[in-house]
């Protein structure tokens, strides 16, 4: 029935939310019908039907995606219960999108090259580090977390020190993977040392059984902190089941399913009264002072700058 069902793009390819989706299934009646988008194709997706959406609800793996068409009268702005508590920057100004899992950025380390956790990484500029040289990892322009993490340093640091610290990157023989997936798999099968990743993407190995540890960066109470993104909600306006969609950003919003995905994909609740377990809290990651318009606006000039270090890679364009 027309009524009783709900349809998703889904610009998150992994991990599946499967799960989540049967799980609404199950406790409403309603039909969960996910497309799955090319996550660089979202936004123009969107835009190209927003006079006459097909889907009810987007998901995607970043905030740049969803604020890069907010402007394009997209979505249809719903101030969810939980999100009036966050922090300004898990939501869009004008709530047009919402933040469901934030996923800082983290060193992912190769306990069997590193076994002693005081030889890991502290900050960024550790990886510049002459015992980093060809072990280091990265995933390329691909995936929208590396762009938005070194968008993220030229915003905080400013264009010189990421200027730096990619020509340092690229001295040190930086390698670089064209997806998260396949930097993390080669961090095992080449035995390399370290690969920046998502903290998400180093809880999934570890539950897979892989000899990976979890290195922080820039933590301390003088550093800059590290970068975090998160996978995002929003809306679509006109679509055709609204008051479901908004059903819908309520249940990813609840306890039950923050600590669902904490548990099963290591991904940081962004509801305050959500058990993160052995995942860290988010009220106890020190960010990078980057703000989402800052970000956007410094992403043309960062994937120039990337391109020219080696990161345009595979599918990378």
């Amino acid at each position: 029935m027309p009524d009783r069902e709900l349809v998703i793009y889904s610009g998150r390819n992994r991990p599946e939310l499967a799960p989540v989706y049967d799980l609404y299934r199950q406790l409403t009646g309603v039909e969960v019908l996910v497309e799955k988008v090319y996550h660089h194709d979202v936004g123009a997706r969107v835009v190209a039907e927003r006079r006459e959406p097909r889907a009810d609800l987007l998901l995607t793996n970043s905030q740049l995606a969803v604020e890069a068409v907010r402007g394009a009268d997209v979505f249809e702005a719903y101030p969810a219960p939980v999100a009036q508590r966050y922090a300004p920057w898990l939501r869009a100004a004008d709530y047009a999108w919402l933040s469901f899992t934030a996923w800082p950025r983290v060193v992912m380390v190769n306990r069997r090259v590193l076994p002693d956790s005081a030889a890991w990484p502290r900050r960024l500029e550790d990886l510049l580090e002459a015992r980093f040289r060809d072990a280091l990892a990265c995933a390329s322009l691909v995936e929208t977390t590396t762009v938005a993490h070194f968008a993220a340093l030229a915003v905080s640091r400013g264009p010189a020190w990421l200027d730096g610290f990619v020509d340092g990157l690229t001295a040190n023989r930086l390698r670089v993977y064209e997806s998260n997936k396949d930097t993390r798999d080669a961090l095992v099968d080449e035995g390399l040392a370290a690969a920046l990743a998502n903290a998400s993407n180093v809880h999934v190995f570890h539950l897979e059984g892989h000899a990976v540890g979890e290195a922080w960066l820039d933590q301390g109470p003088d550093d800059p902190g590290t970068h975090v993104e998160a996978h995002t909600v929003a809306v679509l306006q006109g679509c055709r089941h609204p008051a479901e969609a908004k059903r819908f950003v309520d249940f990813l919003l609840s306890v039950e399913v923050q600590e669902i995905l904490a548990r099963m994909y290591g991904e940081t609740p962004v509801n305050p009264d959500a058990r993160a377990g052995w995942v860290r809290p988010l009220d106890q990651i020190r960010r990078l002072d980057a703000p989402i318009a800052a970000i956007l606006e410094a992403v043309p000039d960062t994937v120039e700058r990337l391109r020219a270090g080696g990161f345009a890679v595979g599918g990378a364009t």
